[in-house]
């Protein structure tokens, strides 16, 4: 059996499947008596809020104590604990896998707009330049598979170029199995494959109208995650914008998991 349909399972059935798939990937530790929901039921109700797409953790987590779980800990408590379990989200929410063709582009976070940056106490944060224009704040860079999933990605301030941040991710490259990368303009260079300037004397031998249409797969994957509410709300710290995105990037990359095994 493949990824049922997790948005339309009630949310106890919905809950359960995620929570047996999680829980080989917790590291083993007592549940204490003052611990009201394990750890793998923890992440699995955050991941059924970017699946439902709930904007807020807070509203989702009071109608889940209201009209499912009362006895859920307290919504502090449940945030606190999520942020301790960083390492084991980031870590599900993608696969090592050999590939043959990635996908590479770079997707704008910001923490604030644009005029209030000088007043803006985002430790990390930069100014920087995107397709949708300036931004202040940070960036999603990611490698993509050709069906769709996000299979690595990285978060870094929104000045560093595309192509800089490119060359650092390229260090897991050969745990990937070498696979080509298709890029934008941007990544021009000679480990990239990208299409030509307009002004460009000769043609690049090794772009082929097919990679133009198999690099949207890569802006697809972001408009799902900005469709889902990647840039909705507010976070004030770098442990909680990592969350934010782990959380986004695993529930967009459970449709291609097998969570019955």
């Amino acid at each position: 059996m493949g990824r049922p349909d997790l948005t339309i399972l009630p949310i106890r059935e919905a809950l359960q499947v995620l929570s047996q798939w999680v829980q080989p990937h917790i590291p083993v530790k007592l549940l204490h008596e003052h611990e009201k929901i394990s750890d793998a039921n923890l992440i699995g109700i955050a991941i059924l809020q970017k699946l439902h797409k709930q904007p807020y953790f807070s509203r989702w987590w009071h109608s889940l104590k209201i009209n499912h779980f009362p006895n859920l800990p307290s919504e502090t408590q449940a945030r606190i604990r999520l942020k301790r379990l960083l390492p084991v989200i980031e870590q599900l929410s993608h696969e090592v896998q050999a590939l043959d063709f990635v996908a590479v582009d770079s997707e704008p976070l910001p923490v604030c707009t644009f005029k209030r940056a000088p007043r803006c106490k985002f430790r990390g944060a930069k100014h920087g330049f995107s397709t949708a224009g300036l931004v202040f704040g940070f960036k999603l860079h990611a490698w993509c598979g050709l069906n769709g999933e996000i299979v690595a990605y990285d978060i870094r301030p929104a000045n560093e170029h595309d192509y800089s941040v490119l060359c650092e991710m390229n260090r897991k490259w050969p745990a990937y199995g070498g696979p080509q990368q298709i890029g934008d303009k941007g990544y021009q260079s000679l480990t990239t494959i990208t299409p030509p300037k307009i002004n460009a004397r000769k043609p690049r031998p090794r772009w082929r109208e097919e990679f133009g249409a198999a690099r949207k797969c890569v802006e697809s994957a972001f408009s799902v995650l900005v469709g889902a509410g990647l840039l909705w709300g507010q976070v004030k710290t770098m442990p909680s914008l990592r969350l934010k995105v782990a959380l986004h990037v695993l529930a967009h990359n459970l449709k291609y998991r097998d969570l019955m095994t």
